[in-house]
């Protein structure tokens, strides 16, 4: 990203520069939604389900709950051994707020395939959110070790925020920082570390992760705040301005407008 300059002091940085163009850019490609949805990051067993599974996570990418679970339990009645259309109606139980639905059928699914990532990852943030913590982080570690997983750095970023609801700060930033060595632009672990230099009072390496994340994600409103707060922190006031204002123009209604 070209930069505005001002003699040899960059004028605006490359999360001031993102943020400017994320007021004028409508939102982002869903693209980790779609993934939880469709189950993505192993090839499916051809089923009569599949249709329904596909009608399911269309609707359900689209909030349209109610109907994602009838196609989702139209799936199941095409084919009742088919752990895609249990996975899929885990996924939209949970999303209702029906936990022993969603845990019965995330068991379902992964008992119909014990070895699949994503039903691995999946069942572990249910755990997690449970706070049956070393269930949760066994499951992701058992997703990761799967050679076939195509983005184990999710269940890393999962097993880091577990480790860190668990108390036990020095797993999460281990499990953080794999999660980076497998896929150097993945946005919730860079803006993580962003946040935990930043706690530490290392706004510099805070600013240089913000800016790798500005590089590969839309910002949110969370990001803003952090990025104004670093740079004011390094003392840029026109920089910190800027990210505020926005924040203010591009996430009005966000609660961390409140907190500048």
């Amino acid at each position: 990203m070209i930069a505005l300059t001002r003699g040899a002091r960059p004028l605006l940085g490359p999360l001031v520069c993102l943020a400017l163009c994320a007021v004028l850019l409508a939102g982002c490609a869903a693209g980790e939604a779609k993934r939880e949805a469709t189950g993505m990051g192993v090839e499916p067993k051809s089923s009569p389900a599949d249709l329904y599974v596909n009608m399911a996570a269309a609707y359900y990418q689209r909030g349209q709950l109610d109907a994602a679970l009838e196609r989702g339990l139209r799936a199941l009645d095409e084919d009742r051994h088919s752990a895609n259309a249990h996975y899929m109606l885990a996924i939209i139980y949970r999303r209702l707020g029906k936990q022993v639905e969603a845990e019965h059928h995330f068991g379902e699914a992964l008992a119909l395939e014990p070895d699949n990532p994503e039903f691995l990852n999946a069942q572990g943030t249910m755990l997690c959110a449970d706070q049956r913590y070393k269930a949760a982080i066994d499951l992701f570690q058992r997703a990761v070790a799967n050679p076939l997983y195509k983005t184990p750095e999710v269940a890393l970023m999962n097993a880091s925020d577990c480790s860190q609801r668990a108390n036990h700060p020095t797993d999460a930033e281990r499990y953080l920082r794999e999660s980076l060595s497998r896929n150097a632009n993945y946005p919730p672990a860079l803006l993580a570390m962003a946040r935990l230099s930043y706690e530490r009072d290392d706004a510099q390496t805070a600013r240089d992760y913000l800016a790798r994340y500005g590089r590969v994600a839309q910002p949110t409103p969370a990001a803003l705040l952090l990025a104004y707060r670093v740079e004011r922190k390094l003392g840029d006031k026109a920089a910190a301005k800027t990210l505020a204002d926005v924040l203010r123009k591009r996430f009005p209604d966000a609660p961390q407008v409140m907190e500048l």
